[in-house]
């Protein structure tokens, strides 16, 4: 098969999500076995993509628009994404794909996939990670807007969508919800999760250790962020030289670092180190130096982030989402949501019982070995064949 994934949303040369690193093993597993897989992607993050995929090749959807350096002006974006839905009218490809595969549900995606596949005559896939109507009120204008082309892309993808991928049963639940809501009867979906090339992430729990904690992901108060450094004092009020590891970019990282200077914690007094956005080599490098991995956030369709940690042979101190019930049973060391406090207790129950953070270093890593990338690949590869299959027997129907 011939595999363009549509992939509009990065805006910079170093942001890298979850879900760019479950495409980068999936796309990895599908070339290995005789595939091509192409992305279509601003230019501005050609420098990532190519780190990523190197046996991809890259079309550009955007030479315009660059936000390496402003991502804290996040009204950039969205020019960006109205010219990416514009420019997929009339890119040009270096063949004809069978795929097109729009990476999420976002309207920047599945619109210009949609466009693709149509010229194409191909195949339209997306993934569904999550669903915003059913995790969070709209706070702001920007909440509104989304959820709003949330609404206008499920009405697309149900006319018009070949496969639809949702990450999880309760996403899947969600999203069916969402489509009676607009009063649409829900389609078939696969359910079909996350993975990580699980044998490049080295388990290692007893190698030296750099930082106490760790925070891993895009740096978004819907990550939780802000929630990190009353976290942080309150550990260090026991444990004065408790150091802490962000690693990750986003539109608010320098308001995170205000607000942990507000406190008194500044990498100058060695309480807190920002990496910002860095190759996966070094990220796989750092996680093995930290003691603990948490998860902040208030909305997740998965929690590859926590994939990692456990991988890592790290104890994971988290806000309770009811994802993490059905993806990482009994593995998760889960505090009521927003609970600074009670997350700070945690996270010195780990710091001060070893024994007990090697126990479940093991039983983590040995927990995840099921979310191996290669076995997600197989699954999501099984269904685009069938969607090629069911495509080209209905077009074979029609009448010429």
């Amino acid at each position: 098969m011939r595999i363009l994934i549509v992939y509009n949303t990065v805006n910079d040369a170093r942001s890298v999500s979850g879900v760019q690193r479950h495409f980068a093993g999936v796309t990895a597993d599908w070339i290995t076995h005789g595939h091509t897989v192409d992305f279509l992607v601003a230019r501005a993050a050609w420098p990532v993509f190519q780190e990523l995929y190197p046996r991809s090749r890259l079309i550009s959807s955007d030479n315009l628009f660059d936000a390496t350096g402003k991502l804290a002006q996040t009204w950039r974006n969205f020019p960006a994404y109205a010219w990416r839905m514009l420019t997929c009218h009339g890119t040009r490809f270096p063949e004809r794909y069978d795929v097109v595969f729009a990476c999420g549900q976002a309207i920047f995606e599945t619109y210009a996939a949609k466009v693709i596949a149509q010229r194409l005559k191909a195949v339209l896939a997306v993934k569904v990670h999550h669903v915003l109507a059913t995790q969070r009120p709209p706070k702001s204008f920007f909440d509104r807007l989304f959820l709003l082309t949330e609404r206008w892309s499920t009405r697309l993808l149900h006319r018009h969508a070949d496969l639809i991928i949702v990450s999880t049963p309760p996403i899947t639940a969600d999203f069916a919800e969402l489509q009676r809501r607009l009063g649409l009867l829900p389609r078939p979906v696969q359910t079909i999760g996350y993975g990580l090339d699980l044998q490049q992430l080295r388990f290692a729990p007893d190698s030296p250790k750099r930082f106490d904690a760790v925070l891993l992901g895009r740096v978004h108060e819907h990550k939780g962020v802000f929630d990190a450094p009353s976290l942080w004092q309150a550990v260090r009020q026991r444990r004065p030289d408790a150091r802490l590891l962000v690693v990750g970019e986003g539109a608010q990282r320098a308001e995170l670092q205000r607000r942990f200077a507000a406190l008194g914690l500044t990498p100058d007094n060695g309480a807190v180190t920002f990496t910002g956005g860095i190759p996966d080599s070094e990220k796989d490098a750092l996680l093995p130096q930290c003691r603990v991995g948490l998860s902040l956030s208030r909305e997740e369709g998965w929690g590859l982030s926590i994939t990692e940690y456990l991988a890592f042979g790290l104890p994971v101190v988290a806000m309770h989402l009811p994802i993490f019930d059905q993806v990482f049973p009994e593995q998760l060391d889960l505090v009521p949501l927003g609970d600074t406090a009670a997350a700070a207790v945690r996270v010195l129950h780990w710091l001060e019982h070893p024994d007990q953070t090697r126990t479940q270093a093991v039983r983590g890593r040995a927990f995840v070995e099921r979310y191996d990338y290669r076995s997600i690949a197989a699954a999501e590869l099984a269904a685009l064949e069938r969607a090629v299959d069911d495509h080209s027997l209905r077009a074979s129907k029609r009448p010429a």
